[in-house]
């Protein structure tokens, strides 16, 4: 494979023109008649395996290299190593190959295979980053500190390993029982910014393992009292330090705070569950190698921050690599890949976690959604039953059950799903602000299953609860203009939606109907033109209008929209009305429509 630098040069070639040429080469044996996926794609899912199998051999190293380029401008890294690899078994030598199978293995958690390749880029580029990183973890995974050291002190210190090394070198002195060596390989990190907020986490870390824990304590106060909205996993490390050094009520009040405040807080309510039960928090840092899985969590999550996914996660799978049984690692994975549209890979992370685990019911949750998206909905109505069942005082699972109906169309079912989310929180004398939106999404279902009276009192009460919610507004002055009534009220409730909404092509389109309604054709005209701009393929916008046009004598421009409109899928039972006024123009009174 000698010209593959110029086969990289040819990477303008399109995606269409790759794949024809690499299906050229697949065998017959491995086409269309070979399934790359099992069939019981439930079972595989509930069980937690990971769904997508390895892709069929491919005879050819251009073959194989080539459809390593398409899966990775898909985004499937799976399958991207794997046909990568393949092209390496053809050609091992070749660093055009070796470098990217590396990363990839590394990315996908093939932790024997990253370390082999890891080990062949060395010896052609003794200083490569990555590869160094994966054979340090192998050695101190393995027990060889020294051997780890050496690893990372053969790196020249510039770009990101100015902050990686000595946070890895000072665990590694830990281990070797130097503390006082550790804790000033660290202190390159001290001062402002995000690096002294690294620094202060490890410092504390450092010293209440090696049983310095009024210095550790210090280490907190110091870091909670800079960071005026603590991370997650400050407030976890720091409330876990402090529950198990005679501070409770102060853990709990962090936990608090973050839970009642924070995005995300979900994950950290099962601490502050077992805290409230006066349970044991267990060390999360016992030791130098969970010191250093501490360290490449930690700028995983920084990393995916940034939208760097990738080095993300090859970072996070040496962490597992150095703790397998970190959980919360396991549970950024899912995360990671979540976001990354790896619906499959994301439940087979998630399923790794054990369901007793605390982490156990919140990650069913999204096992579900990801269910969801990857069209298992029965399988993931099913999850939905089981998480209500496991907490019958929880309105969550069936919220999202309910979520889940209402898109799929099925509006009976949702409104049960989501009378029992709100006879649970009303149980539980809970109907709060927050909960504006699952009144919104009943009063969806309700109005959609003919209910009008039960939506109309949802939509109200979720106005209630939050008074300027465009999308609330939106629904219930649209229905109230689609119903002939309070129109005075619709007109004023959208023209405060649209202030606050003003790019919505769909609350823009509602005050032009109402307008439409009310007779004011050319407000009506001026309001439909925007939402068209808006949302130009929605056709009930586009019939709109259609409408507006032909009442201000701009009969041809209509006809174009009300053709426009039929091009874009309306709903069946609009199909024959449109026709007609394809024919006949708007024969009734708006009043009437």
């Amino acid at each position: 494979m000698s010209n593959i630098p110029f086969l990289m040069r040819r990477a303008a070639w399109s995606k269409s023109a790759l794949l024809a040429f690499v299906v050229g080469l697949i065998p017959a044996a491995c086409s269309a008649e070979q399934p790359l996926l099992s069939a019981d794609l439930s079972t595989q899912l509930a069980q937690g395996d990971a769904v997508v199998q390895a892709p069929p051999p491919i005879s050819s190293p251009y073959g194989a290299y080539l459809a390593g380029l398409v899966a990775r401008g898909d985004g499937d890294l799976e399958a991207a190593a794997d046909y990568l690899l393949q092209a390496l078994t053809y050609d091992p030598d070749n660093p055009e190959l070796l470098f990217p199978a590396m990363h990839l293995a590394a990315a996908t958690g093939r932790q024997e295979e990253t370390v082999s390749l890891a080990s062949r880029i060395l010896e052609v580029e003794p200083q490569h980053s990555i590869a160094s990183l994966v054979l340090a973890v192998d050695a101190a995974r393995q027990g060889d500190l020294a051997g780890a050291e050496a690893r990372l002190t053969a790196l020249p210190q510039r770009g990101f390993d100015q902050v990686l090394v000595p946070m890895l070198m000072a665990w590694i002195k830990i281990g070797q029982g130097d503390v006082d060596g550790g804790l000033q390989a660290l202190s390159v990190l001290q001062g402002e910014g995000g690096t002294g907020v690294l620094y202060s986490v490890h410092a504390a870390l450092i010293n209440e393992v090696a049983g310095r824990s009024e210095l550790a304590a210090q280490e907190y106060e110091a870091l909670l009292a800079k960071t005026q909205q603590p991370t997650l996993r400050i407030t976890w490390l720091a409330g876990s330090f402090f529950e198990r050094h005679g501070q409770r009520e102060r853990a709990l009040a962090l936990y608090r705070e973050f839970v009642n405040d924070a995005p995300g807080a979900d994950i950290l309510a099962p601490m502050l569950e077992r805290a409230e039960q006066g349970g044991e928090s267990p060390v999360e840092v016992a030791n130098a190698t969970d010191g250093m899985a501490e360290v490449l969590f930690n700028l995983s999550g920084l990393l995916s921050q940034e939208q760097a996914d990738d080095i993300a996660l090859i970072h996070l799978h040496q962490a597992l690599a150095l703790k397998p049984d970190f959980m919360l690692a396991q549970v950024l994975l899912g995360e990671i890949l979540q976001k990354q549209q790896r619906s499959h890979e994301a439940i087979a992370a998630y399923r790794r976690i054990p369901q007793d685990s605390p982490f156990g019911w919140i990650v069913g949750l999204r096992v579900a959604e990801e269910l969801q998206v990857v069209g298992e909905t029965e399988a993931a109505l099913s999850e939905f039953d089981r998480l209500a069942a496991e907490r019958p005082d929880a309105y969550e699972p069936l919220s999202r059950k309910g979520n889940l109906l209402r898109e799929e169309e099925r509006f009976g079912e949702a409104v049960d799903a989501y009378d029992g989310a709100v006879e649970r929180l009303e149980r539980r004398g809970e109907i709060e602000p927050r909960h504006w939106s699952l009144l919104y999404f009943r009063g969806i279902a309700l109005e959609r299953s003919d209910q009008w009276e039960r939506a109309e009192a949802d939509f109200k009460h979720a106005l209630g609860l939050q008074p300027d919610q465009p999308y609330v507004m939106n629904y219930l002055a649209y229905s109230w203009v689609e119903k002939k009534q309070n129109l005075d009220e619709a007109e004023a409730m959208l023209e405060r939606a649209v202030k606050l909404r003003p790019r919505d092509g769909y609350i823009v389109d509602s005050l032009g109907w109402v307008y439409y309604r009310l007779g004011r054709y050319e407000e009506a005209v001026v309001q439909l033109e925007r939402a068209v701009e808006l949302r130009p393929q929605d056709p009930t916008i586009n019939d709109h209008l259609g409408d507006a046009l032909w009442q201000v004598g701009r009969k041809n421009e209509a006809r174009f929209q009300w053709h426009r409109a039929l091009s874009l899928d309306p709903e069946e039972d609009q199909v024959p009305l449109i026709e007609d006024k394809i024919k006949k123009g708007v024969t009734v009174a708006p009043k009437d429509i």
